[in-house]
């Protein structure tokens, strides 16, 4: 089977949110703030998380402005032709294939079990990311931290589990968890994500990483892999969603997975809040799939978390994910990972008076889309027309579409340069604080000569 066709599907929370959306402020801090839990007993929550329970969890509490998803029955969900799933359902969801052992997607993709503010049994979903530490999960940050009831204290979650390859109709207990209970040892939000606020749950702060435990000296990735993070800030992609709805007609037993294109979703802005979501109306969205991984679907990369979305009242449902983003994805994983290189790009520019040349190298764990790169060059230069650049006179910005880990990508422009001995231009590669040598990132270089 194919990458593209065995990328897979968890379960989703659904957050219609219904009130009137917030104006954004103030730009965050030059380095967004995480927020990290107190040391919790890994052990601990795999006890307490047995078969039995884990088959009568249910889907996480939506906020109470939230409007619930009708069952399948009554509406039609995503419209016949918006379904992309290849034998789906009318909510855009197929079973994944078993084994879920068989294929990196599913294997990475899991059932996350807690306790929550109230001290309910509750699920999500979450995926692998791959890290230096190798123990982290993404989710949901509304799955790990919230408040009981209208007024109540924020706080964390409790005997979180995460369950890799989760199969709920399997025979045997060993096959229902073919690589165990991973308990969590810590998690880590966005301080943004204060869970009070309904509007959190479809902001750009919903997006958390739980580090589990060893099992007897073995990571988490390393026994079942782990998925390679995608900066972006959300756009336009074609990605396969993962996850374990519970809410009805879904009962969380099943991986399930959906076909999407995604478009720019602004949301319901927070203050403070930059960078924008990801889309879909070619999915449904149902508790219990919250925090599951949205996938590009040539690459398997992990593009963003599902996080909210809405029901059928107006004729169809929709999907939202969080994208990995500098202000979400960026915050929690300098904290949770700090000795883990990620957005560490570098450039080096070459050329002659007829055309320039960067070469753009990821040095660092995760992947980044929409990545600009900028020439300026020599006074009295003019740039010509090339694919995917933009500007006039002596300044020129490319976009890179994608470049991968321990990839280098090369973007040339024809330029028009006046005589000289040996003129100089200079090039630039757009990062982030996550890049841990950021000098690299520009490059003066001369031409070499006519």
């Amino acid at each position: 089977m194919s990458r593209r066709s065995t990328l897979v599907a968890l379960v989703t929370v659904s957050t219609a949110l219904v009130a009137p959306p917030v104006e954004a402020a103030a730009a965050p801090p030059p380095v967004p703030g995480a927020e990290v839990s107190p040391v919790m007993d890994p052990q601990r929550a795999i006890d307490y998380w047995t078969a039995r329970k884990q088959s009568r969890a249910d889907a996480v509490d939506l906020p109470e402005n939230v409007v619930i998803p009708r069952s399948a029955g009554s509406r039609v969900s995503v419209p016949r032709n918006e379904r992309l799933t290849p034998g789906s359902d009318a909510n855009g969801y197929a079973r994944v294939r078993k084994p879920y052992r068989r294929t990196l997607e599913s294997r990475a993709t899991g059932r996350l079990f807690f306790l929550d503010a109230a001290g309910h049994r509750r699920s999500c979903s979450g995926a692998v990311v791959r890290s230096a530490r190798r123990l982290l999960v993404a989710t949901a940050s509304h799955c790990v931290y919230g408040v009981a009831g209208r007024g109540g204290r924020a706080t964390w979650s409790e005997h979180i589990a995460f369950v890799p390859a989760y199969d709920g109709k399997a025979a045997s207990l060993r096959e229902r968890a073919p690589y165990g209970v991973w308990g969590a040892r810590r998690v880590y939000k966005p301080r943004s994500f204060t869970g009070v606020s309904p509007y959190d749950w479809d902001s750009i702060y919903d997006l958390a990483l739980v580090e589990v435990g060893r099992r007897g000296g073995a990571t988490l990735q390393g026994t079942v892999g782990g998925f390679t993070p995608l900066r972006n800030e959300g756009g336009r992609h074609t990605v396969a969603s993962l996850g374990y709805p519970s809410d009805a007609p879904y009962d969380g037993t099943r991986q399930l997975w959906c076909l999407a294109r995604t478009r720019p979703w602004a949301g319901h802005a927070v203050r403070g809040e930059t960078g924008g979501r990801l889309r879909t109306d070619n999915c449904h969205l149902y508790g219990g799939n919250s925090g599951g991984p949205w996938l590009t679907r040539d690459d398997g990369l992990l593009i963003g978390v599902l996080t909210s979305g809405a029901n059928d009242e107006a004729g169809h449902g929709y999907a939202v994910a969080n994208p990995l983003g500098r202000d979400s994805f960026g915050a929690v994983v300098r904290r949770a990972d700090p000795a883990g290189v990620y957005d560490a790009l570098s450039v080096e520019g070459s050329g002659t008076a007829r055309e320039v040349t960067a070469t753009v190298t990821m040095r660092g764990l995760m992947a980044a889309a929409q990545v600009p790169v900028t020439f300026t060059l020599p006074p009295g230069s003019r740039a010509g027309d090339a694919p995917g650049c933009e500007g006039e006179g002596r300044r020129v910005t490319c976009t890179l579409a994608l470049i991968r880990p321990g990839e280098s990508v090369r973007v040339s422009v024809p330029v028009r340069i006046p005589r000289d001995d040996r003129p100089s231009a200079t090039v630039t590669v757009g990062s982030t604080f996550l890049d841990p040598d950021p000098r690299d990132n520009r490059d003066t270089f001369r031409l070499a000569s006519r």
